[in-house]
């Protein structure tokens, strides 16, 4: 009979196993522990990391908010006093160059007149390089304002021409124009700041060419998607052109080619660089090209508008403002509180027929109005006890207090902003002289109001 054997043991087996499944789930519960505590901490430090970044973003935020703040203060008050001591040097100016001017009517003798034309160069120079500060504190303080006016664009640029082509004879150079246009063509624009843009160019052009000749060339090509032509100016000369490694230094500020430039001709360097600014802010641009033959080229280009036909003209020509203020006397009231500028005045209109009353701040200019009439008021801006918009406030309501027709009243004052004049024409001021005063602008806008108040 066979013998039973006994039954193997599996006990020991299925606990070897489940120890070592314990095991492996201790073991993973551990490393899931180390890892879920690492990454806890990991997370907390992160956190605090973020805080600590938060706050030196915050931090350095507000140093940069501080920094802009303190740029933006320092920039406002440079534009400030370059803006104030460019007012302030031109009423000494309108002192030099009034009193030039009146004194090239009393008959000089050939080397008193020479003297003399000397001495308005040299006054015209210093008020150009008081004009590119005043442009320059513009541009930076983003003020520069562009008028948007109908004109005669043949009409400016041959008047820049006629200019400067008497100066280029003067040289022994040619001086050549061609405009693509037909003569009377009338544009949307800021003739102003155009013509600052062409004569600067026209006027380097010159002043750097020894032989041979300048060219200017104008066209207006057809309007682009924005709905304006695009009017294109060359100004090119036989100059000594310049030099490639020179050529980026062309636009920078206060920047010359050559140190000897400044040396022969003076400057401040700032003129290509406010012209291209302006043809920038006129949608368009000032790039230089280097001829294969020698010389420059300049080429600026501006948008513009169209307008309809030929406007009538209100403004009068010379002999018709000089015919004007011939005339008949006319009684004028002149509010000055500079006694150079009350002198200026005088010698610049004594030649015609007119009855001077000068008074020295506003409050006698309102004084002055109620006791009596006038046909026209020029008035300066700034003055002690009362400034000129107050008084023409005051004169204002006097006029329809007393039921009188307003006296035309001339705004005459170095403040010559776009924004500046548009105020003062908002408060009752019929028109503006910027100082330093020129007779024939000055004659010229009384010569336009006098004879639409009398209705001539």
């Amino acid at each position: 009979m066979p013998s039973s054997l006994p039954a193997p043991d599996t006990a020991p087996v299925s606990r070897r196993r489940y120890l070592r499944e314990r095991k492996a789930r201790e073991e993973a519960e551990t490393l899931l522990d180390q890892k879920s505590r690492a990454l806890f901490e990991a997370n907390a430090a992160l956190k605090r990391q973020a805080a600590t970044l938060e706050d030196q973003v915050r931090a350095r935020t507000a140093e940069l908010s501080r920094a802009m703040a303190e740029a933006e203060r320092a920039n406002a008050a440079k534009t400030a006093f370059l803006a104030m001591i460019s007012h302030e040097i031109r009423t000494p100016l309108n002192g030099v160059l009034g009193m030039a001017e009146a004194l090239g009517d009393t008959g000089l003798e050939l080397a008193q007149k020479d003297m003399l034309d000397v001495m308005t160069a040299s006054g015209q120079a210093l008020l150009a390089i008081v004009n590119d500060i005043l442009d320059l504190s513009k541009i930076e303080a983003e003020q520069m304002e562009i008028e948007e006016i109908g004109f005669d664009l043949h009409e400016l640029l041959e008047g820049v021409c006629r200019l400067y082509a008497l100066k280029a004879e003067e040289q022994g150079l040619s001086f050549e124009r061609s405009f693509d246009f037909d003569p009377g063509r009338r544009v949307m624009s800021d003739p102003t700041r155009m013509r600052q843009v062409i004569s600067n160019l026209v006027s380097n052009a010159v002043k750097f060419t020894l032989r041979g000749g300048v060219r200017l060339d104008a066209r207006l090509l057809s309007p682009g998607a924005c709905g304006k032509a695009r009017l294109e100016v060359r100004v090119s000369d036989t100059g000594p052109g310049v030099p490639a490694d020179k050529r980026d230094r062309l636009f920078k500020p206060f920047s010359q080619t050559d140190a000897s430039v400044t040396r022969r001709h003076g400057g401040t360097g700032l003129g290509l660089w406010i012209a291209r600014r302006i043809c920038a802010l006129m949608s368009g641009d000032l790039v230089f090209e280097a001829p294969p033959d020698g010389g420059a080229v300049f080429v600026a280009s501006f948008h513009v508008g169209g307008t309809a036909a030929p406007e009538v003209q209100g403004a009068l020509g010379p002999h018709e403002a000089e015919a004007v203020l011939h005339a008949r006397p006319r009684r004028i009231l002149a509010a000055e509180d500079n006694k150079t500028n009350r002198l200026v005045l005088h010698h610049l209109l004594k030649r015609y027929p007119l009855e001077m009353t000068m008074v020295e701040n506003g409050v006698e200019a309102v004084t002055a109005c109620r006791d009596g009439a006038f046909d026209l008021i020029l008035m300066d801006v700034n003055m002690p006890v009362m400034g000129g918009l107050e008084a023409v406030t005051l004169i204002r309501a006097h006029e329809q207090e007393a039921g009188l027709a307003p006296c035309p009243v001339i705004a005459l004052t170095a403040n010559a902003m776009t924004h500046q004049v548009e105020d003062y024409l908002r408060r009752g001021v019929d028109g503006h002289v910027a100082k330093p005063v020129k007779r024939e602008v000055l004659v010229q806008r009384m010569a336009d109001l006098l004879k639409a108040d009398e209705g001539d």
